[in-house]
């Protein structure tokens, strides 16, 4: 057993398959879906597991080049808007129509159980060196 990390096996395997480029979304259990990107679903029940909880882990195991989120965030949901910020300060807004659309490209998506509005992030991975 793992020390310490992303226990879950199936998507600890996941993120040691992502490459340079690759986009990671995470998002709260109201986002649309489409068929094509590997879907993890940690959503247990509204809130559990939280959307922070989960983009805390991920940016603990991921180099992250650059991030994208919905500008709706910072008018519907200012605390989230807020801890994104402190987390990934230079992420880029755009509108979340838009941001809907960078789900069809993903390689991998993170479903929580977040409750909130816009709560959702699209990550581009980076490498280490």
């Amino acid at each position: 057993m793992r020390r310490r990390g992303i226990l879950h096996g199936e998507l600890s395997a996941a993120l040691a398959r992502l490459g340079h480029t690759d986009r990671v979304v995470v998002a709260d259990c109201g986002l649309p879906i489409p068929a094509g990107p590997q879907v993890i679903d940690l959503a247990f029940s509204f809130g559990v597991p939280t959307f922070l909880q989960v983009l805390d882990g991920l940016l603990a195991e991921l180099v992250v080049e650059s991030a994208v989120v919905a500008t709706e965030i910072d008018g519907s949901n200012p605390s989230c808007a807020s801890a994104l910020a402190d987390r990934l300060p230079q992420a880029r807004r755009i509108p979340h129509e838009e941001l809907k659309w960078l789900l069809v490209g993903a390689k991998l998506v993170v479903r929580t159980g977040e409750a909130s509005p816009y709560a959702n992030v699209v990550l581009r991975c980076g490498v280490p060196f």
